[in-house]
Formats: structure tokens, C-alpha cells, sequence
């Protein structure tokens, strides 16, 4: 099954972000990302064997109990494109840590060889462009549009994707929650 390591924004930050969809709506060319999808992404993990599904969902449940949370995600100062001009997205801060940590829980599971594995470079995807390169101007609009949110992260979820006709459905397999510093 196909598999990632996600967090989730909270209800409000999900409200602002429907907002700022609707600002970004009147450019043609663009595929939204729905509600329901968006994620910060920690590690992608591609395929995985099933029977691999839950040793690793016991080691993210062992990593995220040792890490202290909440953790602060913090969303912008403003949208941007991500790999070239394909996917527009808020940058993500401050998941740093958790993300190398789930890197670390995860690799005895899914390898990735340490020349191609990707710094982790975090991101909320909010639209991809479709087939062709979107305009000049189209993407002066649309980058740099300011926002500005901040969730508290408490649990880090394995998530399988499937494809559908109508796009990727998202499941939650594991939720891992993070140790509670009161």
C-alpha cells in the first residue's frame, strides 16, 4: 500500500485556508487541493508490504510517545511555488525535529538510500497546475499571497493514500500521539 507520515491542520486553520482557496479560484489552470487533503507531509513512504504495516506503525507510535509536544506548526508568511511551477504551497516551520525523528523510526522499514533521500522541506500543498505551465502572470498572482497560521501538532498519522476517480482518498492507518508536556 501506498504510505505517508502526516500532520494535520486543526479546524480553524482549515477555515482560514478554504478562504484563501476561494481567493485563488478565479485562476484557470489550477487543480485545488480539497480540505480533506491538506497535510504536511513528514516522510513519504511509497509502497509498502502489508505485512510491514504494523512493525512500522509501532515504531511511529514508539517515536511520536518519546517526543514532546505539542509542536507549533507554523504556515507561511505567504504562498509560493514548489518544484518549478507545479505545486503552489504554504511553506511549513517548525517540524524539523519530528520530521528527522520520524525519518530515524521509520528507515529500518522503508530504506532509502542516503544519496537520493530528499531534505525534508516542509509544505502544505494547496494547488497543482494542470498539464500545461501556467502564465507569467498567473503566477505573479499567486505567489506571495499572504498567510499566516499557526496548529498545534499533537499526534503524527500513517496514511494511506489509494486512487480513486476522484483522486487520492486519504486513510489514517496508525495515529501516533506525542508525549504530553503539562
Amino acid at each position: 500500500m501506498r504510505l505517508f507520515v502526516a500532520v494535520w491542520p486543526d479546524d480553524d486553520t482549515r477555515r482560514r485556508l478554504a478562504g484563501l482557496e476561494l481567493e485563488l479560484g478565479r485562476t484557470k489552470g489550477l487543480r485545488f487541493v480539497g480540505p480533506e487533503h491538506w497535510h504536511v507531509t513528514l516522510r513519504f513512504l511509497g509502497e509498502v508490504a502489508e505485512e510491514t504495516v504494523g512493525p512500522l506503525g509501532e515504531a511511529l507510535v514508539a517515536c511520536a510517545a518519546t517526543f514532546p509536544g505539542p509542536l507549533q506548526c507554523r504556515l507561511g508568511p505567504g504562498t509560493g511555488w514548489f518544484t518549478g511551477v507545479r505545486v503552489l504551497q504554504l511553506p511549513a516551520a517548525g517540524l524539523d525535529g519530528l520530521a528527522s525523528a520520524v525519518r530515524t523510526a521509520t528507515e529500518p522499514f522503508v530504506p532509502e538510500p542516503a544519496e537520493t533521500e530528499p531534505a525534508f522541506n516542509g509544505h502544505l500543498t494547496l494547488a497543482r497546475s494542470k498539464g500545461r505551465r501556467l502564465g507569467v502572470a498567473a503566477l505573479g498572482e499567486m505567489a506571495n499571497i499572504p498567510f499566516e497560521a499557526a496548529f498545534a501538532v499533537t499526534a503524527v498519522d500513517l496514511v494511506r493514500s489509494q486512487p480513486s476517480p476522484q483522486g487520492h482518498r486519504y486513510t489514517t492507518v496508525v495515529r501516533a500521539p506525542l508525549a504530553t508536556t503539562d
